[in-house]
């Protein structure tokens, strides 16, 4: 898989977190591709908080690739994915642009001033799972939006995917 770096080399926030999973790489990533939200209570409350009591979509779908908004920038089987968004997070309908990209090259072009542009990945390693998330901001005034928005929900965002994490570890070992 390639680096992050290629599809957001410059970022102002970052994330990450890793998980030892004593599996095979085949198990490991079958396992973080059908996790859903049912696997993680918790998360489904918090995106029902998130979405003002609107319930989050199908809760059976697969949670990375499935669930979450945005486009899919890379996805090698056995190895991981990486997915790109834009938009205002710090509104509640923030992700709903509809001048978003709908593929890999329109998200490396995409360059609106007053938003920002995430990647996530999902990698498998030997015996691990590793996830990052980075967001890069256009300019000073979604900066300071943005970085009110991330004071308040970066703990539950940590928080959310460290149970990712945990619900395909346990997939993997079942």
């Amino acid at each position: 898989m390639r680096e992050l770096d290629e599809f957001l080399p410059r970022y102002e926030f970052v994330e990450s977190h890793r998980l030892t999973i004593e599996a095979t790489p085949e198990r490991i990533d079958h396992a973080f591709r059908t996790v859903s939200i049912t696997d993680i209570p918790l998360a489904r409350a918090l995106w029902f908080v998130r979405r003002l009591g609107k319930p989050y979509g199908d809760p059976t779908k697969p949670f990375v690739g499935g669930q979450l908004p945005g486009v899919v920038l890379e996805d090698v089987p056995g190895e991981g994915i990486v997915l790109g968004l834009t938009g205002q997070f710090w509104r509640l309908r923030g992700d709903r642009d509809p001048d978003r990209p709908r593929s890999a090259d329109a998200f490396l072009s995409y360059a609106r001033p007053d938003t920002c542009k995430a990647v996530i990945d999902f990698r498998v390693g030997p015996s691990s799972l590793t996830t990052e998330t980075r967001v890069h901001v256009a300019d000073r005034t979604a900066r300071a939006r943005f970085r009110r928005y991330w004071f308040v929900i970066q703990p539950f965002s940590g928080l959310i995917r460290v149970l990712l994490l945990r619900a395909a570890r346990r997939r993997a070992l079942a």
